[in-house]
């Protein structure tokens, strides 16, 4: 179905017209014989005027038509009706439109192409009633764009996924004739509102006269309806949004600064409280230090402390100590199966007198400091000037495996209960006897 024909000598006829454009009347071309000569815009093949079961007038190519886009794809009676409307509309705004107009190249076809009286500038109002891809109509923007002519589709089906893609608006038919419902914004406090109901004729004049213009948001759109890539809005309400999103940039980076100075007062913060305990510790350190030396200055004396001093570089001292230490550690720790058996018992190995340490190395006496067992020298051998055994270097002794476990009640001095018994090379004890062993032990002992 086509609106608009080309007759051999008035030119171009539009059948929606009362005086098809060119001041003739509609019966000067419909049923009239021979035929009117009429022909088709796109491939010249002769058309006829017909008028369908509603009245509607429009052109319909001759039988064997060749494939030419009118005769493929029609028109609508929707659609058709659309285009006047916007023709009109257009009128009313005080522009100049025109129906089915091509491109010089013929690579795009404006269903209306509304200009300037003064031709300053043209604007195609496209209706989009069929399906059509996003990329499609972007295309087909692209190429009037590209000819210096701007595009706005227009459609009134209820949700057309392209909408927002383009420049674009939905309409709906109202008592005052067709009105934009979608896609005509304003910027309000911190977003972008739909504004009411607007007539097509007022929506046009003021693109016309750059009231209005397309514009890609910034701020989501808050309102029920989806969200659009582009809209329609004023200069003033994009002036808006930037004044928004600069108060929003400045209040973020004055958030971000007060985050950075807290940040910066908590280091300094924990740097002086870091300082604080480290000269704390400090101080505890030195305070120890010196009551450690006092102490031993007190027990030994001068000559007790460098007489220690030079036991204990003696060799196998130091591994004694070590053991003391993992004795006493094994017991803390809960580890002496036998230890914990016998905690009820009496322990002779702990009688004054029978420490390992004066049974290993005599003249030697260990303490406990902090928990940790250390030894120390005679201080009655210091001042007389005597050596002990313990200053006599010892065997390095073999290393502690499951099968050198004490047994219950065994001090490790000794071969039974009692700690009395032989000592394996380098001082230590050798592990304890049973039965006529044993007793044979306590007989000597």
């Amino acid at each position: 179905m086509a609106f608009r024909a080309v007759h051999a000598e008035w030119g171009t006829v539009f059948a929606h017209l009362p005086d098809l454009g060119c001041g003739q009347a509609w019966e000067a071309v419909w049923k009239v014989r021979p035929p009117a000569p009429i022909a088709c815009v796109e491939c010249q093949h002769p058309m006829h005027a017909k008028t369908s079961e509603r009245g509607l007038r429009f052109f319909a190519h001759a039988p064997h038509a060749p494939d030419c886009e009118i005769a493929r794809q029609g028109e609508s009676e929707a659609h058709h009706f659309l285009k006047l409307e916007l023709a009109s509309a257009a009128r009313e705004a005080g522009a100049h439109a025109e129906l089915e107009v091509r491109a010089p190249d013929g690579s795009w076809r404006a269903d209306v192409l509304a200009s300037d009286p003064a031709g300053t500038w043209r604007m195609a109002l496209e209706a989009q009633l069929s399906p059509i891809t996003a990329a499609d109509i972007t295309e087909r923007t692209e190429r009037m764009d590209a000819h210096g002519v701007t595009c706005c589709w227009f459609s009134d089906r209820p949700r057309p996924p392209w909408l927002g893609t383009v420049p674009s608006v939905r309409l709906v038919t109202t008592d005052g004739g067709v009105a934009v419902a979608e896609g005509l914004v304003k910027f309000v406090a911190a977003g972008w509102e739909a504004v009411p109901q607007v007539p097509v004729a007022d929506f046009l004049r003021w693109v016309f006269t750059g009231w209005a213009g397309p514009h890609i948001p910034r701020v989501g759109l808050r309102y029920a309806q989806r969200q659009l890539a582009q809209v329609w809005t004023a200069p003033q309400y994009i002036a808006a949004e930037d004044a928004y999103l600069w108060r929003e940039e400045q209040r973020q980076r004055d958030a971000a600064e007060q985050r950075e100075r807290m940040k910066e007062k908590a280091a300094r913060k924990r740097a002086g409280i870091d300082r604080k305990n480290a000269a704390s510790r400090q101080a505890a350190l030195a305070r120890a230090t010196t009551a450690a030396a006092d102490a031993r200055r007190v027990n030994l004396g001068l000559a007790g402390a460098q007489w220690r001093d030079k036991l204990m570089r003696r060799p196998g001292v130091p591994r004694a100590v070590a053991y003391l230490g993992a004795r006493a550690s094994h017991r803390r720790h809960g580890r002496d199966e036998h230890h914990r058996v016998a905690v009820g018992r009496r322990d002779r190995a702990d009688r004054p007198g029978r420490h390992p340490c004066r049974r290993a190395f005599p003249g030697v006496r260990a303490r406990e400091r902090g928990g940790v067992p250390v030894a120390g020298g005679d201080a009655s051998a210091v001042r007389d000037g005597r050596r002990s055994a313990a200053f006599r270097p010892q065997h390095t002794p073999p290393p502690e495996g499951p099968r050198r476990r004490l047994a219950h009640g065994a001090h490790p001095g000794g071969t039974g209960g009692h700690g009395r018994g032989a000592r394996a090379p380098g001082g230590f004890p050798t592990p304890p006897a049973h039965g006529p062993a044993r007793a044979a032990a306590r007989h000597r002992s």
